[in-house]
């Protein structure tokens, strides 16, 4: 099932629960709001408290539309308006019971709660769908700043916090706002009362008549301008309805607030006390709102300050203005009011007012300030930007447009650079190349720019305003910018941005612009690649490049947007495009949404609709989205498909010239391969796959091409600060054809190719050359064979001094080896080569070795190396290695890593598992190499004592009974740790046993240490006094081997006291030994203790012992228990 699968699309989802949820949510609104009540007449009433429970369902139940609001269209009216009226209703009974507090908690006042609902709704449907539905009573207004003031009063004297919540502030002045909007005159419906929200700024001068509910308006809104959440934009909006009301403009109140915003820009100490950028974005919001929302007549007389106060602020960066441009959210506000400006410039009222000033050109000084900021570093601000050009442009002429046009694309030509794709050659020395044989070289323009240049010639397209006789440069340009990719120093893409506006920008292109107006353009003068094929017209040239895109672009959204703009393109514009029911049928909106899908499925489907997709998907995969991409992962999957479109379509073919591997090297593909350029590791290892590919086909035996391969790889090993990524993958694909071997081994077996391969591969590339290795064996003859494995055990030889100071290849060479050395096209060997093979394996186990070139090499004798075999064996050369085995199973090196040293004994434990029956090895050797397996089969190390234990069942040293009963058990549990005690005591193993004990009962975790030392007082309970005397005399010998600074001698030292501590001697009877554990250091060993002796002899002092007091209190306690058990045991005895 993949990602595009009907039953897991969101949308699908929603659409098919939608009518359930909102009956739903139009069933629980009503027994939200309103509770029964047989003295009403309606039998019911609002709640005055609801619990936050209720209100987060329903907020749930309304988020659930947040990618398809437009499914609450049909029932907003019927949820909205049931919380309004109760709204209305709770301010006119209940206002003065806000501030109670209920005794059912968690709840909320009813206000609260509706307000979180409204936001709630405001988030998902818009602000200003859902204000169309608040009440707009004249009658209202005055209740509601009269609830504001009181709800949130305590915060006025600036001594507690603030009452209202920000949902509930947000949505009060937004209903405030909407109330503004009353026909009458606010001095109608005004009292006397003075009010709450009447203290003003400072220097923000009002006129003496204007009434007082107009002054509270003003002030809340005045108070909340510099807030830093969402009620700032309800604020703005009030500010702005309130000036720009009729009766309010009679008092010069518009004229008063922008003088006072513009005062405040120019001197922010002065003119405010706020300076943050919260308060600058919100004066900045309420000019553009003003601008935006006043007539030309009535914003006419404040053009000119406002843009001065602009200049001052962008331009000439006077005063703050490094401080209020810091922000994109301001700087956005600043486009907005550019754009403003220069639309109301062209209203006959402006015109008059601007024509008295000295600057007339101020619509030129705007558009150029407009297309600097196309090149901000913030997203928000391009978006805000390009928009704003096209929404200017649409009020130009044809001829000011066409210079617009023209401006953005020689800024689109900066610091790009023509190449010529055969020989890489610059503009500066291309002699007779015009632009259509060359491609444009992006690397060095700036990605930030292109993206709000290109997405401007997109939203240029989209409103319908770009000229026709422009429509070829942007064509090219939106072509260019679909292809446009740059990555940072750290591997960062730049170029997503850009390509997406191009896709928007075709896509608007085929919807806007007719059939006709896009047959007129001549494709030939479009792009350079539209010469690379006879297109009919720019619709075909337009179809392949969206092809190419919607099936290789590496994000997800630009595949799925190129793919909507082709299905745009063959919908509106129809029989122009080449099979374009089925193009668009398979470049599909879902197919392409996975990128594996869209490069392996997808592309070789759209090819075989014909030689036109089949052309376009060929060039496309020698670019940086498929054979040249950053990723290996996808230069693997280009080249598989390659190898695809190679089989099904014949090379000799006209249709693929540039896949094509003819008798010569005179090639585009060839040549980007001979010529020694500055390449990226990547570009290289493409392109090597993809000649790999076409090797691997079988279409080119015997060419020149496969004859030079190794000469033209020789360019790879010129980096070798960057290893080798590509000529393995040419190496493992011998195994599928002969030819890959013929280019690498010519005539005399030129292994260096191989050799430098093992050299510098690491990681998935290593287990690519071991198999390219075991190609080649497979190939070579007896006497090739022979010399090429005592090649690579000289290299070890004569490297290995190096490779103990610093590792290296030798790991390579070693592993490469033990594969090899299974392979069953092996010939026999020789003894000499035999003997030169464990001088080797030998001394790089040696103490002196790294830990993965001893991985290495155990890993050889674990699988192969010298286990009988039917060409011979390597029995007879056991005894080379019985010490490095022995060094190995003793191996604790440790590091920054770790116990490093535990792989070791792994691998060693493994070998002596598998071979101790094959190779009979002497009863001297096999005791003492299993005194070390018993050790590990007890370590501290979980890995090591499960393989250490399947060693010792592997090998039957345990009865059929006892492996059948521990079959279940666990390597950290009592059970098993006593059993394996007991085991190496039966077999006269208990000493090596007792050094990987110590361990496990000391330095391991809590848990270990307490199961160590329970198995070790179960154990001495079974041993007779000489056992544990033997035990201890041992444990001291191995204490005093450590000293001073062994590994064992602190384990030791801490096992050894807690002997001491449970020393049965001069006891009769066994469960008194476990008396001194309850005086043990671990209070987990007391209580474990104490259970075991109430189990042999109930004694009620042992109910009374305190066992996490100090053991020098706790002993007299413990000995008086002591003597009750005694004297209980004698007198049932």
């Amino acid at each position: 099932m993949g990602i595009t699968d009907e039953d897991t699309d969101v949308e699908v989802q929603l659409q098919r629960v939608s009518a359930k949820v909102i009956q739903e949510l139009q069933t629980s609104i009503p027994l939200f709001l309103r509770k029964n009540h047989p003295g009403t007449p309606s039998h019911e009433r609002i709640r005055r408290f609801v619990k936050q429970s209720s209100t987060a369902k329903i907020e749930r139940l309304v988020d659930t539309f947040q990618e398809w609001p437009q499914l609450l269209d049909s029932t907003l009216e019927r949820v909205v308006q049931p919380l309004v009226t109760a709204f209305v209703e709770y301010l006119q009974a209940h206002a003065k019971f806000y501030r109670e507090r209920s005794p059912m908690k968690p709840v909320d006042p009813l206000p609260r709660a509706i307000c979180k609902i409204l936001y709630t709704l405001c988030k998902v449907r818009g602000p200003k769908v859902i204000a169309r539905f608040f009440t707009s009573e004249p009658a209202t207004l005055e209740p509601m700043l009269d609830a504001f003031d009181l709800w949130n009063h305590s915060a006025q004297d600036g001594k507690f916090p603030e009452q209202l919540i920000w949902e509930e502030k947000y949505v009060m002045l937004l209903w405030l706002s909407h109330l503004a909007l009353t026909p009458f005159d606010l001095e109608s419906i005004s009292t006397p009362d003075e009010g709450k929200y009447c203290s003003l700024p400072g220097k923000f001068s009002i006129p003496p008549k204007i009434p007082v509910v107009a002054r509270s308006l003003l002030a809340l809104g005045l108070r909340y301008l510099s807030s830093a959440s969402k009620e700032r934009e309800a604020a703005v909006s009030l500010l702005v309805r309130l000036s720009l009301r009729p009766d309010m403009q009679h008092l010069q109140l518009h004229r008063l607030s922008v003088e006072w915003v513009l005062s405040s820009l120019a001197d922010p100490v002065d003119g405010n006390t706020h300076d943050t950028t919260y308060f600058n974005a919100g004066i900045l919001s309420y000019l553009a709102d003003f601008l935006r929302s006043g007539d030309s007549r009535t914003v006419a007389s404040f053009l000119y300050p406002i843009f001065q106060c602009m200049q001052a602020i962008t331009v000439k960066r006077v005063g703050t203005a490094d401080d209020i441009l810091g922000s994109a959210v301001v700087r956005k506000l600043v486009i907005k009011i550019h754009r403003h400006l220069a639309l109301h410039l062209h209203s006959e009222a402006s015109s008059s007012v601007i024509n008295q000033f000295d600057d007339p050109d101020l619509l030129g000084s705007i558009i150029d300030y407009l297309l600097i900021s196309l090149g901000d570093k913030d997203n928000l601000v391009r978006l805000t930007a390009s928009k704003s050009v096209s929404v200017v442009a649409q009020r130009l002429d044809t001829e000011l447009t066409s210079q617009l046009v023209d401006d953005i694309a020689q800024r689109l030509e900066e610091n790009t650079v023509l190449e010529r794709p055969e020989t890489f050659a610059t503009n500066g020395s291309i002699h007779g190349e015009g632009p259509a044989t060359a491609r444009r070289d992006l690397s060095a323009v700036d990605p930030l720019s292109w993206h709000g240049l290109v997405l401007t010639l997109s939203h240029l397209i989209f409103r319908h305003c770009a000229p026709q006789e422009n429509l070829s440069t942007i064509i090219g340009l939106l072509v260019d910018a679909l292809d446009f990719e740059q990555r940072s120093p750290t591997g960062t893409s730049h170029g997503a941005g850009v390509r997406d506006a191009a896709c928007f920008g075709i896509w608007s292109l085929a919807r806007k612009y007719s059939t006709a107006e896009l047959l007129c353009i001549t494709t030939s003068n479009v792009h350079p690649r539209a010469l690379y094929q006879e297109f009919h017209s720019v619709i075909e040239f337009l179809a392949t490049e969206l092809v190419i895109t919607a099936t290789l672009d590496p994000e997800g959204n630009i595949r799925r947007g190129a793919s909507a703009a082709l299905q745009e393109l063959v919908g509106r514009h129809p029989d122009l495009v080449p099979n374009g029911i089925g193009i668009i049928q398979i470049v599909d909106y879902h197919a392409v949404g996975l990128r594996s899908r869209a490069m392996n499925d997808v592309t070789l489907q759209a090819a075989a609709l014909g030689a036109l997709y089949l052309k376009a998907i060929s060039v496309g995969m020698l670019s940086w989205r498929a054979i040249k991409s950053p990723v290996a992962a996808v230069r693997r999957d280009a080249a598989d498909v390659v190898g695809h479109i190679i089989r099904r379509y014949s090379p000799d073919s006209t249709i693929l010239p540039l896949l094509r591997l003819p008798m010569s090297l005179d090639n585009p593909m060839a040549r980007q391969i001979d010529i020694p350029r500055q390449r990226t590791i990547d570009e290289w290892h493409g392109l090597y796959l993809a000649h790999a590919a076409a090797i691997r086909e079988g279409c080119f035996k015997g060419s020149v091409l496969v004859r030079c391969l190794p000469t033209t790889m020789g360019n790879l090993f010129l980096l070798e600060d960057h290893g080798i990524f590509g000529i393995q993958d040419i190496v493992a694909h011998g195994k599928e054809s002969e030819l890959a071997i013929e280019a690498l081994y010519q005539a005399r077996y030129d292994v260096d190719i191989l050799h430098s391969c093992i050299k510098h591969c690491t990681g998935q590339t290593l287990d690519v050359v071991r198999s390219a290795a075991a190609s080649v064996i497979g190939m070579l003859e007896e006497q090739g064979q022979q010399l090429l494995i005592r090649r690579w055990l000289l290299d070890i030889q004569g490297g290995r001094n190096d490779q103990l100071r610093s590792g290296g290849s030798n790991v390579n060479l070693i592993t490469v080896i033990g594969t090899v050395l299974q392979l069953p096209e092996l010939k026999a060997v020789p003894a000499d080569l035999m003997a030169l093979q464990i001088d080797v394996l030998v001394a790089l186990l040696s103490n002196g070795s790294r830990i993965d070139t001893k991985c290495a090499v155990i890993h050889i004798l674990q699988c192969h190396c010298w286990a009988t075999d039917a060409r011979g064996g390597y029995s007879h050369l056991k005894d080379y290695f019985k010490k490095p085995l022995i060094d190995s199973l003793n191996d604790h090196t440790v590091d920054s890593r770790g116990d490093i040293g535990s792989e070791i004994r792994i691998a060693a434990t493994e070998i002596i598992s598998r071979t101790k029956e094959a190779l009979q090895w002497d009863g001297s050797f096999s005791q003492k190499a299993f005194g070390i397996v018993y050790g590990l089969s007890v370590e501290k190390l979980d890995k090591v004592r499960g393989c250490a234990w399947s060693c010792i069942r592997s090998n039957r040293l345990a009865s059929v009974e006892d492996m059948q009963r521990s079959a279940s058990w666990s390597t950290t549990s009592v059970e098993y740790l006593t059993f394996m005690l007991n085991l190496g005591k039966r077999d006269r193993l208990l000493v090596p046993m007792i050094r990987g004990f110590v361990t496990i009962a000391s330095v391991g975790s809590e848990m270990l240490v307490r199961n160590s030392r329970v198995a070790l007082i179960n154990f001495l309970d079974g041993c007779s006094p000489d056992e544990v005397l033997t035990l201890r005399v041992s444990l001291a010998q191995i204490i005093q081997s450590e000293v001073p600074n062994g590994r064992l001698l602190r384990p030791g030292l801490d096992v050894f006291s807690f002997l001491l501590d449970v020393d049965p001697a001069g006891q009769e009877h066994a469960p008194f030994y476990q008396w001194r554990a309850l005086l043990d250091a671990l209070p987990k060993i007391r209580l474990t203790a104490a259970d075991a002796l109430w189990m042999a002899v109930p004694n009620p002092l042992l109910k009374t012992l305190d066992l996490s007091q100090p053991t020098s209190i706790l002993r007299p306690d413990v000995q008086e228990a002591l003597k009750f058990s005694q004297r209980a045991i004698r007198n049932r005895d």
